[in-house]
């Protein structure tokens, strides 16, 4: 099929807001008014997959669902804002046991700096990948413990790993586990009262993927995940559809009661539902 040049000319938020009239939201007086304010702050592109939740779409002109307020948009649009915000506190929480331990379980074998001894990672090859982003983390960092180090030791060049940790990100954590010795691997998977490191390994970069899109202000709603969590049988998590927001949330509360966590992750987000009633459940994985 031949591709058709893209024609649509830039629209302006009295124009978004007389389009939606025509495809059937009614916009009377004061509530035009606030619609065209929400799309000049954050933009129609960023409103239009909760619009199109509720509209039509099979119905020719796709015309909202009658009944529909902008009000119960913008609701949508909140509800999001607060699963975002939520989660990232969390997952934030999650990201911190983590740094803290793959510094324990490294430093308790190898001492302060485990960076240069082989037997911590899978191979020599490995091991000098695992150095070369650390220290390309460390040299770019400009933060006062690591001038700190910098200026004081010497050597080794590098700070320990219990310092060396709070400069590490999600991703960074990420890859430097995937260059550690299975026996490393085994240790921290047992920190995490997992069955195996695959699986481990699997929440994690799917936690890692969600921690990114509440990072970046991606969308919860009416989402599909791309990666999709393995399942735990002998603790039963997840046990809502793996690509669903619902199940990521269940491995991150099991995660995070392994270390100590007892905050009702999966519970508080249902909570959260019931105070937004234009909110249908599924359309957040509940």
């Amino acid at each position: 099929m031949a591709l058709r040049p893209y024609t649509k000319p830039h629209r302006t938020p009295a124009q978004h807001a007389q389009h939606l009239e025509g495809c059937g939201l009614p916009l009377p007086g004061p509530t035009r008014q606030f619609a065209e304010k929400k799309i000049a702050q954050v933009g129609y592109e960023r409103l239009r997959i909760y619009f199109l939740s509720r509209r039509q779409i099979k119905v020719p002109g796709k015309p909202f669902i009658p009944g529909t307020k902008f009000e119960d948009i913008i609701a949508l649009y909140e509800l999001d804002e607060e699963l975002r915000l939520f989660s990232f506190l969390h997952l934030g929480r999650f990201e911190i046991a983590l740094r803290n331990q793959l510094s324990e379980i490294l430093s308790q074998r190898y001492s302060s700096h485990p960076y240069f001894d082989n037997s911590a990672y899978r191979t020599k090859k490995t091991r000098a990948s695992a150095v070369g982003r650390i220290s390309d983390i460390f040299y770019k960092k400009n933060d006062p413990r690591a001038r700190h180090y910098f200026d004081e030791y010497n050597p080794p060049m590098i700070p320990p790993i219990w310092v060396m940790k709070e400069f590490m990100t999600f991703g960074n954590l990420s890859f430097m586990l995937e260059q550690l010795s299975t026996s490393m691997q085994n240790d921290l998977t047992t920190a995490f009262g997992m069955p195996n490191y695959k699986l481990l390994e699997n929440w994690i970069k799917a936690l890692n993927d969600l921690r990114n899109d509440c990072a970046h202000h991606g969308r919860l709603f009416n989402r599909s995940f791309q990666k999709e969590l393995g399942h735990f049988k002998k603790a039963g998590v997840p046990a809502a559809p793996p690509n669903k927001l619902k199940a990521l949330l269940e491995c991150l509360e099991f995660l995070l009661k392994s270390q100590g966590y007892n905050d009702p992750i999966v519970a508080s987000v249902a909570t959260m539902l019931s105070r937004y009633p234009a909110v249908i459940p599924s359309e957040v994985g509940y």
